[in-house]
């Protein structure tokens, strides 16, 4: 009886070996062939016979025999089961999951990997347990579900730590990372990704470090934050190539590409993505590898009034990504097609196509791309003003829950831009604030701004530059215009943000350029500070300037001259500068990420200008001037005291800027509202603002959504097709949204 025990267990485990050799060589019909020939002979339970049924399982699941890799599956589950092996039948649990995970039978997915989980714990199998919960988080992102993708890493997280993996943890940080990437908490996403980057760097694990960089640079470029950007890809490429990872070579090429369109130069960016896109389809043809560049593609050539070719890159791309079902990139292209509806003067397919995009953006739970959709749609003419200040408020509500100040800056200028459109005003530039040139009164009762707007007609008899410091939204770039209109009102006034051109790009804007300076300069440009003679320059985010721009700055303000890009020759200048920070210079000096002789250059004359909460007294009058603009308020008429009351209680994190932006969002309510009461509407306002700030980032969507659709629900008197119409959602989207968030239209007054 043993010598018969004995040669069956040989037997079994010479068949394992066999099977297990023949996978590994990757000749997995000839693996199942063998499996089959002797699937009789495994009529009695045992660790073998379990584990052969499991191998087995995984070829028939890599020849997408789905059925019946599933069946040998529950074969080996059963055997292992019997025999009592149960790491055995924890690593099964986690086959049978992939399969099911294959089959779309999610939610049973889901449950296979729980129990292999919940078995690797109770045989204190840190190792195993990690692994279960990285596949369920895995299973958790394919379908959108970030939430619960990222609870479960978490999770593994713990584990990692406990076992002191730093190879885990690195891939660990860097997928927690890109999750918050994709719920829009980038804050997050960076400090998971540069904690994975520094991890992989003691490990001298080269492709993670370059896949972490690419990582944060991509969040650079949703900031805005273009130099950034270019740094991290710049330190991801040589890995890549030292690695010779062709596809994160794709990756690298894609994400450059983009970073060249968005600060306009289209040149270098269709060669970095027809690179890409070669490179894809020498590696992958029709995947979603090549979907990536087409799609980029696509948006570059829209770029250019390019329909066309947009038009050709985006049916490639959308073939793609149909097939895998990815939202994100539908969504995406969808939007794509809706500007070219609009260019192509099709307004009803437009506007049909741009609810559809934001509606699957939606689904996907990914934020970003979501919002530029809303700004897109916002931006478009196809819809009435209402609709597309609704869109607008939408995004800028992510943006500003992000702190994306470019963004914000951006959706400000949209919104004065509709605005005065819908008003048939002419065309005004708007300044940070939203206070236009032609009323530059920098308005406030604080005695520290007045005494210091009193020395500024004493200011345009010297040559000092002027340092104004402060938090964002405090009114920077509007004190810039008032000394402006006070000192050199009859000359220029030209403004630019340091911090939202890449450093090339920067110098030509700033320093301008010969024909022939440099590739792509077919003609001679005059730079800012030449633009700039005989008025007022004004350098925002002067300390995101790079560091060589700093000494060629500093040049510049102890010569009163520049010398353009390829040019010999020296342009003597006469104007004031300003430069502006929310950042603390004097740590930068003292970090060596900014010049001691600049800092002293310009520190001259500075002035900090307090925050919106240490001068409250400021707000009834700045309320009043933006309720006026907004004709919420009459000529001669008085706000109520309860309604400025709620302004004054609210601690304006944002400076002047929220403010401005609170009562374009009351203004948007009351077109909104039939008969809207200012005072109950700034307090459901205020009241959803202070939840938000106990509440998950999830919740806070879901807050948002509830309020908006109660809005519409009040400026439709009920009728959800035209709340559909005005949200831009289908009829159906609505009524499901009604019954999640338990919104009864009897608990609205409908006139």
């Amino acid at each position: 009886m043993k010598i018969e025990k004995k040669i069956r267990k040989d037997f079994l485990d010479s068949m394992f070996h066999y099977l297990e050799t023949l996978i590994s060589q990757k000749n997995l019909t000839d693996a199942v062939k063998y499996y089959e020939s002797h699937r009789d002979e495994l009529h009695q339970s045992g660790i073998a016979a379990g584990a052969i049924h499991h191998i087995a399982s995984k070829a028939y699941a890599s020849l997408t025999q789905l059925q019946q890799a599933l069946k040998t599956a529950r074969l080996a589950q059963n055997s292992a089961t019997v025999e009592g092996n149960n790491i055995l039948l924890a690593d099964i649990c986690i086959t049978i999951g992939s399969i099911l995970r294959d089959m779309s039978e999610f939610k049973e997915a889901e449950k296979a990997y729980r129990d292999a989980e919940s078995i690797y714990r109770r045989n204190d199998s840190l190792e195993g347990q990690s692994r279960a919960l990285n596949i369920l988080a895995g299973l958790f992102f394919k379908q959108t579900d970030y939430s619960n993708a990222l609870s479960v890493l978490i999770d593994a997280l713990e584990i990692a730590k406990k076992l002191d993996d730093k190879k885990k943890l690195a891939f660990m940080m860097g997928n927690i990372g890109r999750i918050y990437t994709f719920t829009g908490n980038f804050s997050e996403a960076k400090k998971h990704l540069r904690t994975s980057v520094e991890l992989s760097e003691s490990l001298g694990n080269s492709l993670e470090i370059a896949r972490g960089c690419l990582s944060l640079g991509y969040i650079y470029l949703q900031e805005a934050n273009y130099t950034k950007a270019e740094t991290a890809f710049e330190k991801a490429y040589p890995l890549i190539i030292s690695e010779q990872s062709k596809r994160d070579e794709v990756y690298y090429l894609t994400y450059v590409g983009e970073l060249q369109y968005r600060t306009m130069q289209f040149t270098q960016a269709k060669e970095q993505l027809e690179k890409a896109l070669e490179l894809a389809e020498s590696i992958a043809p029709n995947s979603i590898l090549t979907g990536a560049p087409l799609r980029h593609l696509a948006e570059l050539a829209l770029l250019e009034n390019n329909t066309n070719t947009a038009s050709r890159y985006a049916s490639r791309a959308w073939v793609i990504f149909e097939k895998t079902s990815d939202k994100v990139e539908l969504g995406v292209l969808l939007k794509i097609k809706a500007q070219i509806a609009s260019l192509k003067q099709d307004a009803a397919e437009s506007k049909n196509l741009f609810v559809k995009s934001i509606e699957l953006l939606s689904e996907s739970g990914v934020r970003f791309e979501k919002a530029e959709a809303l700004v897109a749609a916002g931006k478009s003419k196809v819809f009435k003003t209402r609709q597309r200040l609704t869109y607008l408020f939408r995004a800028e509500e992510f943006y500003s829950s992000c702190n994306l100040t470019q963004k914000l800056l951006q959706i400000e200028k949209l919104l004065n831009n509709v605005e005065q459109t819908a008003k048939q005003k002419p065309k005004q530039i708007p300044t940070q604030t939203g206070i236009c040139p032609d009323n530059i009164e920098y308005l406030t009762i604080n005695k520290e701004i007045i005494q210091f707007k009193g020395q500024l007609p004493l200011l345009a008899y010297t040559d000092l530059p002027i340092l104004l410091t402060g938090e964002t939204g405090v009114g920077k770039d509007h004190m810039a215009r008032y000394f402006h209109h006070a000192v050199r009102p009859e000359g220029p006034y030209i403004a630019i943000n340091c911090a939202s051109l890449p450093e090339t790009l920067l110098e030509s804007e700033l320093f301008g350029y010969v024909r022939g300076a440099f590739t792509g300069a077919e003609k001679s440009k005059e730079g800012l500070f030449v633009a700039a003679n005989q008025g007022v320059l004004f350098l925002d985010e002067i300390g995101d300037m790079p560091l060589s721009l700093q000494t060629k700055l500093l040049s510049v303000l102890e010569n009163r001259t520049i010398v353009p890009l390829g040019s010999t020759k020296t342009v003597a200048l006469d104007i004031k500068l300003i430069a502006a920070t929310n950042k603390n210079l004097e740590e930068m000096v003292a970090q060596g990420t900014f010049r001691r002789d600049l800092y002293y250059r310009l520190s001259g004359i500075t002035f900090t200008l307090p925050p919106l909460r240490d001068r409250k007294a400021d707000i009834p009058i700045l309320l009043e001037k933006f309720m006026l603009q907004s004709q919420l308020l009459k000529e001669g008429d008085k706000l109520e005291v309860d309604f400025v009351k709620q302004f004054i209680a609210y601690d304006w994190p944002g400076n002047t800027r929220e403010l401005y932006n609170k009562v374009k969002r009351l203004e948007v309510m009351t077109m909104m509202v039939a008969e809207g009461d200012l005072v109950e509407l700034s307090r459901s306002m205020f009241k959803s603002d202070a939840a938000l700030e106990e509440k998950s980032l999830f919740d806070r969507v879901e807050e948002f959504e509830r309020k908006i659709i109660v809005e519409a629900l009040l400026a439709a008197k009920g009728n959800k097709s035209e709340v559909a119409r005005m949200l831009g959602i289908h009829e159906a989207t609505v009524r499901t949204k009604l019954k999640r968030y338990d919104i009864s239209l009897d608990n609205y007054h409908m006139n």
